[in-house]
């Protein structure tokens, strides 16, 4: 082991007290993977994972309130002022066989906090100041092991500015099939973590060259990546960067992303491109606002388009038509759009055609709907009412 030298900050006494705990009891403990990965690098720190030599049985009694978490290594968790501690026996009979069996070399790091010693058998913080993803050992094997790491390659790159050495690079595409075959949730948990990096891009262009992205979104656009890099990370604008050109509602459904999300990107595909067939007048307008269901969306719709059409004199012209088309946006954002928004409910208008509830009811109100679209200005009961006096229910306005 190491003696550790520079720690950016020193490990909350919180769970430091954990350490303690299981030391008392007779049992090593350490920091393992990402954490120790991030304060190396001097980044905020989210998780405290831990790996100790005691087992299950052996956590829960040196430390009472730990509680059982369930998995298949016997993962226990601590909740303590700095934040939950994760607790897991080792996966080998000593640390370096845990540590070797771990996907790449930069999670495969160590740290007793006790000693402030770090332990790094792979060569994890030699690949992190290089900027080198690396295997912990044969590439193959350790992919092979669980295929998701081919997607964690990309996503550890986009988030940490590394790149991967030959053979982990080579070995990529061979996994593409497997990929195909992993769970859901956990593909989509890495495409968010990837998304919301600060160099997606670099991971997005990774999986198109390794052949990973055709399983992942197939027949995704070719300017994909270069789009994700001009949109901010969040609302789901890069995710529907990169489903431009695919099937994407049947994409959204493979990889499990919530439903109310996934709707929204859907609505946002629907609308691109917002400019394609650009009207300003204010029926039209209004009719496009209808169509994506909230200022949010359009919004969101018209910001992918401005991304796609970049910058350059060339796309001045088209960037100055969104510009006229969001002024025209503003103008009516108050306009009555829907249904609810009329100046007469249903039994009102049943009222006035002297008919009960029923069908009928409901479309008339979308006829009257369809009429304050065209005209903002007949929404008032006594326009509406001469309205439904002149309407037959074949009028098909």
């Amino acid at each position: 082991m190491d003696k550790l030298k520079g720690m950016p900050e020193p490990v909350p006494a919180a769970v430091l007290e954990v350490f303690a705990a299981l030391r008392r009891a007779g049992f090593d403990a350490w920091l393992v993977g990402g954490c120790v990965r991030d304060r190396l690098r001097g980044a905020p720190l989210k998780d405290w994972d831990v790996a100790t030599s005691a087992d299950t049985s052996a956590i829960l009694e040196s430390i009472p309130r730990a509680i059982p978490i369930g998995g298949v290594h016997g993962t226990a968790m601590v909740a303590t002022a700095a934040g939950p501690v994760e607790l897991t026996p080792l996966r080998a009979n000593s640390l370096a066989g845990d540590l070797a069996r771990r996907d790449f070399t930069i999670n495969a790091l160590a740290l007793d906090p006790l000693r402030a010693q770090l332990f790094d058998p792979c060569g994890g913080q030699r690949d992190l100041e290089r900027g080198v993803l690396r295997a912990c050992g044969e590439a193959r094997r350790r992919l092979d092991e669980d295929p998701l790491r081919a997607l964690r390659a990309a996503r550890l790159v986009a988030e940490l500015a590394l790149r991967p050495d030959d053979e982990l690079r080579a070995t990529l595409p061979a996994f593409a099939p497997a990929l195909a075959r992993v769970a859901a949730e956990r593909v989509r948990a890495e495409l968010d973590r990837l998304l919301a990096a600060p160099l997606a891009a670099r991971g997005v262009t990774l999986l198109r060259e390794t052949g990973l992205e055709a399983v992942l979104f197939p027949f995704a656009s070719a300017d994909a990546a270069i789009l994700i890099e001009r949109l901010p990370a969040g609302d789901d604008l890069r995710l529907s960067a990169w489903l431009r050109g695919t099937r994407s509602a049947a994409l959204l459904a493979r990889w499990r992303f919530p439903k109310q999300r996934a709707a929204e990107v859907e609505r946002v595909l629907l609308l691109h491109p917002v400019d394609a067939s650009l009207r300003t007048n204010e029926a039209a307008v209004r009719r496009l606002r209808k169509r994506s269901r909230g200022a949010k969306i359009l919004e969101r719709a018209l910001t992918l388009r401005r991304a796609e059409l970049g910058g350059g004199d060339d796309a001045s012209e088209a960037h100055a038509a969104l510009d006229a088309l969001a002024a025209a946006i503003a103008r009516v954002r108050h306009h009555p759009l829907r249904v609810s928004d009329l100046a007469l409910n249903g039994r009102e208008v049943g009222a006035v055609l002297g008919i009960p509830p029923g069908p009928r009811i409901g479309q008339a109100l979308r006829f009257l709907a369809e009429c304050v679209l065209e005209d903002p200005a007949r929404n008032n009961p006594e326009n509406l009412r001469a309205l439904l006096r002149e309407w037959k229910p074949e009028d098909k306005r």
